[in-house]
């Protein structure tokens, strides 16, 4: 696994999509949750000495590389059968994410914050590289998962994954070998809570 470690697991991320619904009293609609979907991009960015600490992060960060910075991108579908057609139709989103080592050399931590549209928030997950030069050499497939907090109302909870293939290009969305999608595609859901409406029949409920 040392490749993925030299280079831990270019252009990871995260999921991330649109511009969320504003604070309020969103559940009002009837929905339980927005589901956005986004492509990650790793670009260039200057890392802040200590950003990456073990108070912000909860782990020990790499001793290089540590901290990566993403822009996320909408994506436009064919409607008959989901195929992606467009993987960079808007800048929608951003994630400034920390990475560290864990016990086991193809897992990593993850430690992300992101900032979509006027909301920002945080995660909390891990990396898992699941092959190595494959689907072609040069070619590294990993999925990642955070668990998210700290959104503002009426949002109170959510988990972002990514399908994400990176290469030994370390910046940009072209994959060195060429044709292929870098870093991520990404799904985040966001989850509200019930309005005050719609938690009354089931208060009266629980008392009965």
């Amino acid at each position: 696994m040392s490749r993925v470690l030299t280079a831990p697991m270019l252009g990871l991320a995260l999921a991330l999509a649109g511009v969320a619904a504003p604070a309020g009293d969103a559940a009002s609609d009837g929905t339980r949750e927005d589901i956005h979907i986004l492509r990650s991009i790793r670009e260039a960015h200057s890392a802040e000495p200590g950003w990456c600490s073990a108070g912000r992060t909860g782990f020990a960060p790499f001793a290089s590389d540590a901290e990566r910075f993403f822009s996320f991108w909408s994506l436009r579908t064919r409607p008959e059968d989901g195929r992606v057609v467009e993987t960079r139709a808007r800048r929608a989103a951003t994630l400034r994410g920390c990475f560290g080592p864990t016990s086991e050399p193809a897992r990593q931590n993850f430690f992300a914050e992101i900032r979509i549209g006027t909301m920002a928030f945080q995660g909390r997950g891990e990396c898992l590289a699941l092959r190595i030069d494959f689907p072609e050499p040069g070619l590294f497939p990993v999925r990642c998962q955070l668990v998210l907090g700290r959104l503002q109302a009426p949002y109170v909870g959510g988990l972002l994954t990514t399908n994400t293939i990176t290469s030994k290009a370390p910046f940009g969305g072209d994959t060195v070998p060429p044709g292929y999608t870098q870093a991520s595609i990404a799904t985040i859901r966001l989850w509200k809570a019930a309005s005050p409406a719609e938690r009354a029949p089931l208060l009266k409920g629980d008392e009965r």
